[in-house]
């Protein structure tokens, strides 16, 4: 099943493509397709930092749109990589500038940007503050240890050693719960 708004799109120009471990989907460069929606893989946006390691922009969940600013650019500005077997859909740009037309695609599509917006910038945010149990607090209180700590510590630049001892010492300090082996919340 397709989310919306993608579903108000025609079903016969979306292409579904399996997506095998390690798999790329496009590279750095590359001419644009189009936008992707994972139905069920997780991918990696990356780009190869100076030295040839890739540097993770983003990590893809099931369910979320990426690779959006394709549908304005030539080229792709990163490399996606599939880090679980998994389906994803390509939407061509076409569609996606055909579909603008209808208000109510346009609509729904804009509020899906605006919330990635407003999550970039909470993200940015969290991220400026420079110790790693105020960056961890600042990150629990905004939601956004919504899976594993791993992806947690992904998600705000940390190691996954440092947000372990962070979140031990929020716990000590009675700013947090630990209910249960990686679960954490705000004291109630």
């Amino acid at each position: 099943m397709i989310p919306a708004p993608f579903d108000m799109l025609p079903s016969d120009r979306l292409k579904k493509i399996t997506t095998p471990k390690r798999m790329v989907l496009f590279r750095e460069g590359d001419p644009t397709k189009g936008l992707f929606l994972s139905l069920t893989a997780m991918i990696r946006m990356e780009r190869i930092g100076p030295d040839g390691e890739p540097v993770t922009i983003h990590t893809v969940q099931e369910g979320q749109s990426f690779a959006e600013a394709s549908v304005f650019a030539d080229r792709y500005h990163c490399n996606a990589v599939a880090l679980v077997e998994g389906e994803v859909i390509r939407i061509p740009k076409s569609v996606v500038l055909a579909g603008f037309a209808d208000p109510e695609f346009s609509t729904a599509y804009n509020r899906i940007m605006s919330r990635q917006v407003q999550a970039y910038r909470q993200i940015v945010e969290v991220m400026s503050i420079r110790s790693a149990a105020e960056r961890v607090y600042a990150a629990v209180v905004a939601g956004l240890l919504d899976a594993s700590v791993m992806n947690l510590s992904q998600r705000i630049a940390l190691t996954h050693e440092a947000t372990y001892r962070a979140l031990r010492t929020l716990v000590s300090q009675g700013r947090l719960e630990n209910p249960s082996r990686g679960q954490y919340r705000l004291p109630k």
